[in-house]
């Protein structure tokens, strides 16, 4: 048994959109935020939460929690606050939530010629990182992060998004 068999991920659909696509969304998701765990290099028991809205939702979300107008395209909210740098011994049973936005999903895939399911599972594995204590409000830390995403969706056969030419950014906290 590996880590991410220990793994618990739970997809929430409130947006009935999401399951109009022609991918399993739950199925996208789930890959999404394990192959970021091994990525990331952690090994890791709990559980993740994702919930696949809308704009509305989102602009919600943004405004509560960030203090924030508009829609953002990915939210994470990590149950505990750490670095990615720190270690511990155990880790915590809850790892937090990530929100995304169809409407967001939609417009940016279509902005950048790439497919919903590739942009969606770039989402997932951004939020993913962020919950395990990655971020990218300094350039080495962007950069880092960036490679770890790269390397996560190469694991679901997804080419480099940051070769495409993508401009889009992600507002994940």
């Amino acid at each position: 048994m590996d880590a991410s068999d220990k793994l618990s991920i739970s997809v929430r659909v409130d947006e009935r959109r999401w399951c109009e696509l022609s991918i399993d969304v739950r199925d996208l998701c789930d890959c999404a935020v394990k192959a970021s765990f091994v990525s990331a290099g952690q090994g890791a028991y709990g559980e993740v939460s994702v919930l696949l809205t809308n704009d509305p939702a989102m602009c919600e979300f943004n405004s509560q929690y960030r203090g924030r107008e508009g829609p953002a395209n990915v939210l994470s909210f990590p149950a505990h606050l750490r670095s990615a740098h720190s270690r511990v011994e155990v880790e915590p049973l809850l790892w937090g939530d990530i929100a995304i936005s169809f409407d967001r999903v939609k417009y940016e895939a279509k902005c950048e010629a790439k497919p919903i399911r590739d942009h969606t599972a770039h989402l997932v594995v951004h939020g993913t990182l962020h919950l395990l204590g990655f971020d990218h409000k300094e350039m080495l830390d962007a950069a880092a992060m960036e490679r770890l995403e790269v390397s996560s969706l190469a694991r679901l056969g997804i080419s480099d998004p940051y070769c495409m030419g993508a401009n889009v950014e992600l507002s994940a906290l």
